[in-house]
C-alpha cells in the first residue's frame, strides 16, 4: 500500500485498515472453504468498512491538498486589495 495516498496523521490508521483488510479477506476465505457462509460474509462486511476507511481517508488528503493548491493562488496582494475594497 501506498501510504502517500494519505495524510501523514492518517498513515498510521491507514495501515492498521489495511492490515485488517488482508485479514478480513482471508478470514473470509477460511470460512467460505468451511461452508460457514454467515462467518464468511461478516468476514467480507468487515472487509467493506475498512476498504470504506481507507477510501474516506484517501479523499480526506485529496480534499485538503485541493484547498492548498487555491490558497497557493491567493496572493498577498490580492488579500491586501480586497480588505481595502
Amino acid at each position: 500500500m501506498n501510504k502517500s495516498m494519505f495524510l501523514k496523521s492518517d498513515q498510521e490508521r491507514a495501515s492498521q485498515e489495511a492490515d485488517c483488510y488482508i485479514y478480513c479477506i482471508s478470514q473470509a476465505m477460511d470460512h467460505f472453504m468451511q461452508g460457514d457462509y454467515v462467518k464468511a460474509s461478516c468476514y467480507h462486511e468487515n472487509a467493506i468498512r475498512s476498504l470504506d476507511a481507507l477510501d474516506q481517508m484517501k479523499k480526506d488528503k485529496q480534499e485538503i491538498e485541493k484547498a492548498k493548491l487555491i490558497l497557493n493562488q491567493i496572493s498577498p496582494e490580492m488579500i491586501i486589495r480586497r480588505m481595502l475594497s
